[in-house]
């Protein structure tokens, strides 16, 4: 009896505490209090340490008891509690003369102004000095309590505070500039601070209630916004005892507590509320929650539009049972879906899917799942899906299904026709459905895809063709979707089975028809004339060589022709000229012969430039390499051509370091020569003629200037190509066989170098060429 006794003792503790105001509770956890009793003087929450001093730090628990029964130790606590349950704050001190403590204790009025109980904060107090005469000592000593309740008010989590009942403050506590960031002074300073600080949304009806409490005389609590000095919203909730003497309110004091997070979380909580039940009246599925006792608890929209439940069973308090008995009506199978829905209800843990068709010819799927609480299972959850049309749908695919089926295989008899044609046929055909997917195919045009005939089957054309299928797709698509064929198209492309190689085919497609003359796909033709277009190719090569050889032949009779008879016909006349003078016994002049001479030499030059072209065209061109000075060679070979070019100045200038190559030092000369030969032939305006040699890196710069006619820029890089003549230097004004630069360029390439031309038309031209020096 005992065991039974206090078991049942305890679960009353255990209701008493779970009954307290979450209010009170919601303060004392801001105030971090240290003992919060109601306003019948039962423990709600009391501090460990505290639960310690009076006794009950081992064993039950005091809290939901009477605080008679737990602080009969501390006479002093409980009357300060008894006085804060009428509404006054109080401070006071008690408890050993060594360890004495000092609590704050606060009333907590509700939200009609009804005291919910009250909130005690304990500290440790100094220890008392023994009692003295002296009047300095006695002011100290309060002094310094004042200071300790002070400090102690400070420490709260909100703003203490009192004011007049115009709501000027005469005292404020340090947390208000923790909390808002305005300090306690000018709180104190500004007549209207509490006005002007309260958010405007909130400034009239906080005011106005305000008031009212003031002239009703009684303890109110509310919630509202003040602005912080960085521009927060801070949401507060003011708890405030209006002090009255003789029926008339004379000051206002209370405390203020910083909620901004609880109300945040609030606002979420209803957001989250809100959107789940706009979620659960939006979803396609009708829902029904009842509990164990089969109460309706909760149910959507979609329930109701699929059942078709009549208004005034869902007015008042809901009877389940008459709504079961509206469902169970309109099946056609009522005692058995009836039947199984009590089962499920004796089977708690039980899950269950099933169907219901109802006498309208509707189909619905039920789904029935326990509803859970934690580990706890607290109801059932009822979901009714429509599946009527879905029903329907699967049943009309399948017929569908059975129609293709039986298609397919006629289609496939069909096709069976073709396979021996198909298969032995020399061209590649296929056959493709409206998707372009491969149908039918024989081995060639598969051995073009890179596959066999089965891998092609079912696959699309991009798939199979992924090169050319932006070419060939529009063309078929526009057959399918016209009707007209594509007949002997030719085309250019690449193919999987030779990636990176371009062939030649000659496509052909065709719509194919039923009988309705309906488009189902069409027929494709491909002949390759890879080997036809090359060999045309080959052909059209070869004649177009034929030709330019036949061109050089004659361009080269032509120039050779021309080149050898204009230092012939001079010769001719000179030596009839000797041999008159010599017939006649006259004197011979030595002008004739020099003339002759230069006649011979220039068709020595000519022979000789064909001789080295056809040697540099055979590879037989011989160069014999010693290391040379190229300052020496520059110099010898410009004291050689100064007689020729007495109407020219010629400047030279060279670099100071001495640069050595190894070459041939014959043909060097005749690179040179050839360059200074051409400057003093283009430069008919007798323009000086400037050589330079300066070092670039690893080589040897030779650059060879004139102020000529120029040389057009479109036709620089054909400037050391055989028999070539820029157009505005014709043989018959300017001479010359067109191999003078070809060979320089084949000379300097031998021995390592680069030769290249600066030019523009009638400004003169810069031949410049390299050579490695040697180190």
């Amino acid at each position: 009896m005992t065991t039974a006794d206090g078991h049942g003792r305890e679960a009353r503790l255990g209701a008493s505490v779970r009954s307290f105001p979450e209010l009170l509770l919601q303060v004392g956890r801001s105030l971090h209090a240290t003992l919060i009793v109601d306003n019948q003087g039962r423990i709600g929450r009391i501090d460990r340490q505290l639960a310690t001093a009076v006794g009950w730090g081992n064993g039950a628990s005091p809290e939901g008891r009477f605080m008679e029964e737990v602080l009969h130790d501390f006479p002093w606590l409980m009357r300060a509690l008894h006085t804060a349950l009428t509404g006054r704050e109080t401070v006071c001190e008690g408890g050993e003369r060594d360890e004495r403590m000092r609590a704050l204790v606060l009333p907590v009025f509700g939200n009609e102004g009804q005291c919910l109980g009250a909130c005690a904060r304990l500290s440790a107090s100094e220890p008392v000095k023994p009692a003295s005469a002296q009047h300095e000592t006695l002011e100290q000593e309060l002094t310094r309590t004042q200071q300790q309740y002070e400090e102690l008010v400070n420490t709260l989590d909100g703003i203490v505070w009192e004011a007049d009942v115009g709501f000027r403050f005469t005292f404020v506590s340090k947390q208000a500039e923790r909390l808002l960031g305005h300090p306690p002074q000018q709180w104190l300073q500004e007549p209207d601070f509490w006005r002007n600080h309260v958010h405007p949304e909130d400034r009239e009806w906080a005011q106005a209630y305000c008031m009212k409490a003031t002239r009703e005389r009684r303890p109110y609590e509310f919630e509202y916004r003040m602005l912080a000095t960085d521009g927060r919203s801070v949401w507060l909730r003011a708890l405030v005892t209006v002090l009255a003497e003789k029926g008339r309110p004379l000051r206002l004091r209370g405390i203020m507590v910083d909620v901004t997070e609880q109300r945040q979380a609030r606002e979420t909580l209803e957001q989250v509320a809100s959107m789940l039940r706009a979620t659960f009246d939006s979803i396609t599925d009708g829902v029904l929650v009842v509990d164990r006792n089969q109460r309706i608890t909760a149910f959507n929209k979609r329930f109701l539009q699929i059942w078709d439940i009549p208004d005034e069973l869902l007015q008042g308090e809901v009877d389940p049972q008459k709504v079961l008995a509206a469902a169970v009506a309109q099946l056609k199978n009522p005692e058995l879906v009836r039947a199984r829905v009590y089962a499920l209800y004796a089977a708690p843990e039980q899950e269950d899917v099933d169907t219901v068709e109802l006498l309208n010819g509707r189909i619905l799927e039920r789904t029935s799942l326990p509803q859970r609480l934690g580990n706890t299972i607290i109801g059932r959850i009822w979901s009714f899906r429509d599946v009527t049309e879905e029903r329907r749908a699967k049943a009309e695919q399948e017929r569908l299904l059975a129609a293709e089926q039986t298609a397919r295989e006629q289609l496939e008899e069909s096709f069976a026709l073709l396979d021996t044609f198909l298969n032995n046929a020399p061209i590649g055909m296929g056959f493709l459905n409206r998707d372009l997917r491969f149908i039918r195919t024989n081995d060639a045009l598969a051995l073009l895809h890179g596959r066999t005939r089965e891998e092609e089957v079912g696959r699309t054309l991009r798939e199979m063709t992924p090169y050319a299928a932006a070419t060939i797709e529009p063309l078929m698509r526009r057959v399918i979707e016209t009707g007209e064929p594509v007949i002997g198209l030719d085309l250019e492309l690449e193919v999987p089975a030779t990636p990176g190689k371009l062939r030649y085919f000659r496509v052909s497609y065709y719509p194919v028809r039923t009988k309705s003359g309906r488009i189902v796909g069409l027929g494709a033709v491909v002949v390759e004339l890879t080997a036809e277009r090359r060999a045309q190719a080959e052909r059209e090569r070869l004649l177009r060589e034929a030709h330019e050889a036949i061109q050089i032949r004659d361009d080269f009779l032509s120039i050779a022709s021309h080149e050898l008879k204009t230092p012939l016909t001079p010769l001719k006349l000179h030596l009839r000229m000797l041999e008159q003078r010599c017939t006649s016994d006259q004197p011979i002049p030595p002008h004739l012969v020099r003339k002759s001479l230069a006649q011979v030499d220039r068709l020595s030059g000519v022979i000789s430039d064909m001789l080295d072209s056809s040697q540099i065209e055979a590879g037989r061109l011989e160069l014999e390499h010693e290391p040379l000075s190229l300052q020496q060679l520059l110099r010898e070979t410009l004291a050689d051509f100064r007689p020729n070019c007495l109407h020219h100045p010629l400047e030279y200038e060279e670099c100071a370091e001495e640069l050595v190559v190894l070459g041939d030092r014959a043909r060097l000369a005749q690179v040179l020569t050839n360059l200074l030969e051409n400057a003093l032939k283009y430069s008919p305006q007798k323009g000086p003629i400037r050589v330079t040699l300066t070092r670039s890196g690893a080589d040897a710069l030779v650059s060879v200037s004139d102020s000529g006619i120029g040389i057009p820029a479109d036709q620089h890089e054909y400037l050391f190509e055989r028999f070539f003549r820029a157009r505005n230097a014709p043989i018959s004004g300017f001479g010359g066989m067109g191999l003078g630069l070809y060979i320089c360029r084949h000379i300097v390439e031998r021995h390592g170098g680069h030769i290249w031309a600066e030019s523009e038309t009638g400004h003169g031209a810069t031949f410049r060429f390299t050579l490695p020096v040697r180190t």
